[in-house]
């Protein structure tokens, strides 16, 4: 599934923080960065000033895998919260948002409960691939 604007860090982490009816944390979503690697990456400013401007480390693309208990969440919101989550959501930050109508939100977020049902269901994890 593609979207333009969900990034697990910001716009995901208020989706499930609606989801729970808890308040957002920049650590609601724990990912596990798989790409580029963390073993190797640029641990001082030296490091970093000597690699290239097209180095993965800056532009991308970049691959985090997310927790299980995000893909529960998401894999268990039932029907009659799609329109109310979706109503929720776009009262959040406008900016992440880019002004997404709350149908559109309810929308998304039953193609992302989908994507979850089919992880659960086939014992597998969901992903995140961006670019910078």
């Amino acid at each position: 599934m593609e979207t333009k604007w969900i990034s697990p860090w910001e716009a995901l982490a208020q989706l499930v923080a609606l989801v729970r009816d808890v308040s957002s944390a920049d650590d609601l979503v724990r990912t596990v960065v798989l790409y580029p690697p963390q073993e190797g990456a640029p641990q001082t400013d030296e490091e970093w000033g000597a690699l290239p401007e097209d180095s993965p480390y800056f532009i991308g693309p970049g691959i985090e895998e997310l927790p299980v208990d995000v893909r529960d969440t998401l894999a268990d919101i039932p029907d009659e919260r799609l329109v109310e989550l979706g109503e929720r959501w776009a009262e959040g930050d406008e900016e992440s948002m880019f002004g997404a109508e709350p149908a559109q939100l309810a929308e998304l977020i039953g193609e992302l409960r989908g994507l979850a049902r089919r992880a659960r269901d086939e014992g597998q994890l969901l992903y995140c691939w961006s670019c910078l």
